[in-house]
């Protein structure tokens, strides 16, 4: 077919020269043509073209096509504005920022900060600008009961040296209520926050918003049944001054010293019920420092506490671990109790609104003191075994973060005014009978000691302790505490 369309070409080439097809007068003497047909001979007869001919004329029309440099334009490269910072999922027990205080059950406990359950699922999200100044985070955390749960959402910029932002918090979890009724608290927060930075290691930041608390009682007989929920709302007004000059070579591992100043004020925006006023204060401190001994060997000290007064107060309940995973009841078979001593009954006389642990007391269970005021002193050596004694890289986590602990804590809490302070003595009930003893320690603070284990297991580090109160040398059974998360 192609051979023919070339045919035919040539014929029309042919026909507009007036050319005819065989020339006998052509000269015999010039070479003749291929007798195959080549292909090429329509360059052979431009290479020969006579200018005196007519030029080629082709019949049909080509359409001309727009050239490409037509469309082109200049195009200005945009990067995207947002990208994914992280995206977690995994269990988590750790006490929200936004709610370090919990409104007051009348003395019940265990108390638990992270939503009264000791192990929850978690997914965390947040994205950021290209520069990093300005961040959305977002958070949902649910326990393993599919009952209790927390929500976060945070928006932060940090375009300029002032810092500022916007959290929404939402926690619901389920109570016991004056160890007799079982109910359960939901929590909003809406906070702003600011922070100004006076160098690379000193800040100012405050924190102002409503709080609102409501505690429902489940209705179990008629009593409980015309119980009307308790609805409170709070103006909230925080500031604190930080201080931190570490570096951190290792997990849990730290080298410096930081330490915070605070202070919280808190409203009753609400209508007041029978207390006296609608007022809180609270101040406090936490300081820590952490002196390299040999490699990553460091010892930790840590000096911690918090004081309230006002119309209306916050009890602080002392004993026991930050993020303590508790299994089963607070009460064994043989009555004794596992996590919190409900014996030891908070002043019926004080008008309190919240309650906080003052951690850690290693040693004895939560509520071997309580009050407005509590003050704790920690002590310990971290030894990361297997880094500290081999000179080459570890890849296995487990290994590479093992470290062994020896601990000391201190501590005590007390109502009243600071000439109250005293050691605290441990309640036990023995129907109808009632013995008081004085916990072991060191003058008006009560002491424990111990050592524990410390490693990543699965993307967690956990921690281990045994404990034993300060009254002899390793005098009985020691307390065990199975805890997530950093130490102090």
């Amino acid at each position: 077919y192609r051979k023919k369309i070339i045919e035919e070409e040539k014929n029309a080439i042919r026909r507009q020269a007036d050319i005819p097809a065989n020339d006998k007068g052509a000269d015999t003497t010039q070479k003749q043509k291929d007798f195959f047909n080549t292909g090429f001979d329509d360059e052979e007869q431009k290479e020969k073209k006579d200018s005196s001919r007519l030029g080629q004329v082709v019949k049909a029309e080509e359409i001309g096509k727009p050239s490409v440099l037509k469309k082109a334009r200049v195009f200005e490269y945009r990067p995207p504005k947002f990208f994914i910072d992280y995206a977690v999922t995994g269990f988590n027990n750790a006490v929200m920022v936004q709610n370090k205080f919990q409104p007051y059950a009348g003395g019940s406990g265990p108390i638990q900060l992270s939503n009264s359950n000791s192990f929850n699922g978690m997914l965390r999200m947040g994205t950021s600008d290209l520069m990093e100044d300005m961040k959305f985070l977002g958070g949902f955390r649910v326990s393993t009961n599919l009952n209790d749960y927390d929500v976060v959402f945070s928006f932060q910029n940090q375009r300029r040296r002032l810092d500022w932002g916007a959290t929404y918090f939402r926690t619901k979890s389920d109570v016991l209520i004056n160890n007799q009724y079982t109910g359960k608290v939901i929590q909003n927060y809406y906070l702003a926050n600011l922070k100004y930075p006076f160098d690379r290691v000193r800040s100012l930041r405050a924190f102002l918003g409503p709080r609102f608390d409501r505690i429902v009682v489940n209705s179990q007989d008629r009593v409980s049944l015309q119980l009307e929920d308790q609805k409170k709302t709070y103006g909230q007004v925080s500031l604190e001054y930080v201080f931190d000059n570490t570096s951190n070579p290792a997990l849990n591992i730290w080298n410096g010293l930081r330490y915070k100043f605070f202070m919280d004020w808190f409203t009753q925006l609400s209508q007041l019920g029978t207390t006296e006023g609608r007022y809180i204060y609270n101040v406090g401190f936490d300081a820590r420092h952490y002196l390299p001994i040999y490699r990553n060997i460091i010892w930790a000290t840590r000096a911690a506490g918090d004081f309230s007064w006002g119309n209306q107060k916050v009890v602080y309940y002392l004993g026991g671990v930050d993020n303590w995973v508790m299994f089963g009841n607070n009460q064994k078979s043989d009555g004794s109790y596992r996590y919190f001593n409900p014996a030891n009954r908070p002043d019926p006389d004080a008008d309190y609104a919240y309650q906080s642990l003052a951690v850690n007391m290693r040693g004895f269970r939560q509520n071997v003191a309580n009050g407005n005021n509590a003050v704790v002193i920690n002590s310990e050596v971290r030894v990361p075994v297997f880094t500290s004694l081999f000179n080459k890289p570890i890849n296995n986590a487990f290994l590479r973060n093992f470290q062994l602990v020896q601990f000391i804590d201190l501590g005590t809490a007390w109502n009243g005014k600071y000439d109250k302070i005293e050691r605290p003595n441990q309640q036990f009930d023995f129907p109808p009978l009632s013995v008081k003893v004085k916990a072991g320690g060191i003058g008006p603070f009560a002491g424990g000691y111990g050592f524990g284990v410390r490693s990543v297991v699965l993307g967690y580090f956990l921690r281990l302790d045994a404990a034993w109160e300060m009254n002899g040398l390793f005098k009985g059974k020691p307390i065990w505490y199975f805890a997530m998360g950093l130490d102090f």
